[in-house]
């Protein structure tokens, strides 16, 4: 991919995160649903690992409503890379917040974006989320020094 990134480009991406981390907060499943494109491939850190289309927005529910409390995304070190019409996003992104049991979450990830221009703006095409592992014990290490 040639670079460009087009300072343009950039910022609508940047308004996307922005409102989807909004919408996490305020637990809003149709604004998550309007970034992705209707085909989009979601790579997810938990099973179901892969999930595609309109799949991903029956996720973004349940994972919605698995939460008392909005869900905390706070995203570090957002890196975007662009050309004309395709996108290629890598960030660490930490999930918080209280589930319906009581569990209090708080946990980092590792993510891609890749992102399409299409009519109607920027959709996310394919996502990936993964969780660190140790190596000797094969255990997820979800918190401490990024």
């Amino acid at each position: 991919m040639q670079r460009t990134n087009d300072p343009n480009a950039e910022a609508e991406i940047r308004e996307l995160f922005e409102a989807r981390t909004q919408a996490l907060s305020s637990k809003d499943a149709a604004t998550l649903a309007a970034a992705n494109d209707a085909d989009v491939v979601v790579f997810d850190a938990v099973a179901p690992f892969v999930h595609r289309g309109a799949e991903t927005t029956a996720r973004k529910q349940e994972w919605l409503a698995a939460y008392r409390t909005g869900i905390g995304h706070e995203i570090r070190d957002l890196t975007i890379t662009t050309n004309a019409d395709l996108a290629f996003c890598h960030f660490l992104v930490r999930i918080s917040g209280t589930m319906l049991d009581g569990t209090e979450v708080g946990m980092w990830v590792r993510a891609t974006s890749c992102l399409r221009k299409l009519d109607d703006g920027w959709k996310i095409v394919h996502e990936h989320a993964s969780v660190p592992f140790e190596g000797e014990t094969g255990k997820a290490v979800l918190t401490g020094d990024l």
